[in-house]
């Protein structure tokens, strides 16, 4: 029996402008990871059943599993075949070492990225560790520069955002040497192909295929949409929009499909391929974003060309950052759970610190918030 549940049923509730950032599964995993903490569950004790967990805080079982797998990554807890899930004892110390982890990620704004910096410091911190923090801009020679002076100031660990995941990586040579030297490292968002390397990493095909169906259910026939070639998750989430319209028999031509790279970015949106894009997805009554600021820089085309969202075009979108909900057609986005990837890759690398030979390859599952930007046609 769980005695502590009086004291949280607001998890299973609507919590405002909380819920809106923060998926469900998310909520839980730092309701488990806090009791955790706490003593509430100490070490070696068994934690309430999935069955149990679901009824008590009105959840499915497929979200109760997602934030029980998370701490699981996160080495907090452990399975027992047929007996049930344990919080896992203190996993033995590692020879010391610098005492220090390299953190790289493209950019460091106010998007997404602080979240992810956030939960990383959150699981380090409390194990003693300081952070280097190192920006590549999406560039790999940025990336070959931040490698080699993490590599020459001393790790004992990275997390990376690998720069233009979607594209061989010039730097092979160097996350070799990572492993010659023992220096484990976790990727987040994506990872080189060729590499069987530990990942945190959110389903965005899943993504996809929800928007799609968002979309469909209120009667969209034709979608266009507007992704990045040169980042993982943007070939993901084209990917899974492709397989969602398949399946719901929506149109989505080859014409109607925009793409971009880093290097392009500055000029998209400036106002000299207006015309162009608004003629490639003639005939769309919904738009597809790769995510929440390429959403805002096509609502800004489309109010300078006289259009609006939701009347004229429907617009939906990945992230949930804080533009989704401050821009004028209040976005419909898919969460990104920033600092929930932030802390399972800290507690992902912790893992393979102890344990050189882990290699785990985990998957969030997305949820949709479904704000105002979508037409029922």
């Amino acid at each position: 029996m769980m005695n502590s549940h009086d004291t949280s049923p607001a998890l299973g509730q609507d919590e405002g402008a909380n819920a809106g950032s923060q998926s469900k599964h998310s909520r839980l995993s730092e309701w488990l990871r806090e009791s955790i903490r706490n003593g509430t569950f100490p070490a070696g004790s068994r934690i309430p059943s999935e069955n149990e967990l679901a009824a008590s805080f009105s959840y499915s079982r497929q979200t109760v599993r997602q934030a029980i797998g998370t701490l699981q990554a996160e080495g907090l807890l452990v399975r027992s075949r047929g007996s049930g899930t344990f919080v896992a004892k203190p996993l033995k110390s590692a020879a010391p070492g610098t005492m220090r982890i390299g953190v790289i990620t493209t950019y460091l704004d106010d998007y997404v990225f602080p979240g992810i910096i956030h939960g990383i410091e959150e699981v380090l911190t409390e194990k003693g560790y300081t952070m280097s923090l190192g920006i590549t801009h999406n560039r790999q020679t940025d990336e070959e520069n931040c490698l080699r002076s993490m590599l020459a100031g001393g790790m004992d660990g990275l997390i990376v955002e690998g720069t233009k995941s979607a594209l061989p990586t010039g730097n092979g040579a160097l996350y070799d040497e990572l492993i010659k030297r023992g220096i484990p490292y976790v990727f987040i968002n994506g990872y080189y192909g060729n590499r069987k390397d530990s990942c945190v990493v959110m389903n965005d095909v899943k993504a996809g295929e929800m928007l799609t169906k968002i979309l469909a259910d209120h009667g969209h026939k034709k979608i266009g949409g507007i992704f990045k070639s040169d980042d993982m998750q943007g070939i993901k989430r084209y990917q899974g929009v492709c397989s969602g319209a398949r399946r719901l028999s929506l149109e989505m031509k080859d014409d109607s499909v925009l793409w971009y790279t880093t290097e392009d970015l500055p000029y998209y949106f400036d106002g000299s391929f207006d015309s162009f894009l608004l003629t490639r997805l003639t005939g769309c009554t919904a738009v597809v974003c790769y995510n929440d600021q390429i959403a805002a820089s096509f609502l800004n085309l489309l109010l300078r060309n006289g259009l609006r969202v939701p009347e004229d075009i429907s617009l939906v979108s990945f992230d949930n950052s804080s533009l989704a909900g401050e821009m004028a057609c209040n976005l419909t986005s898919v969460i990104y759970p920033a600092q929930e990837i932030g802390r399972t890759a800290a507690g992902l690398l912790l893992r393979k610190m102890s344990d050189p030979s882990f290699v785990r390859q985990i998957k969030l599952e997305p949820e949709v918030v479904c704000r105002g930007s979508v037409a029922d046609l």
